[in-house]
């Protein structure tokens, strides 16, 4: 035989506020997509305390803050010419497998 009561319970409940790192602004806990945290300092970031943000075609986000974005300035020009050397030894060690006919 099944008998059905009622009692009521206390119970404590504790819930996690996320919040921004920079303007102390709540976000919203939700989808790994929605997450933004500094690719350097590892802030989280709310969406308008991101200062600059990479496209991607996955599920997460490539962001920095506008502290860390700012200091990447006289990095980033370096880093695209190295990135331009790279491409072309890639590309001239790729001809010179493909010239040798794989031998």
């Amino acid at each position: 035989m099944i008998k059905e009561t009622k009692k009521i319970v206390e119970m404590e409940h504790t819930e996690k506020h996320k919040y921004c790192d920079v303007c102390e602004t709540e976000i919203r806990i939700g989808l790994s997509c929605s997450k933004a945290v500094c690719e350097y300092c590892k802030k989280d970031l709310c969406e308008k305390c991101i200062g600059h943000e990479e496209e991607t075609w996955g599920d997460f986000r490539i962001v920095w803050c506008q502290d860390c974005w700012n200091k990447g300035y006289k990095y980033r020009p370096l880093i695209g010419e190295h990135k331009d050397e790279i491409q072309r030894l890639y590309k001239e060690w790729q001809n010179e497998c493909k010239n040798k006919g794989g031998n």
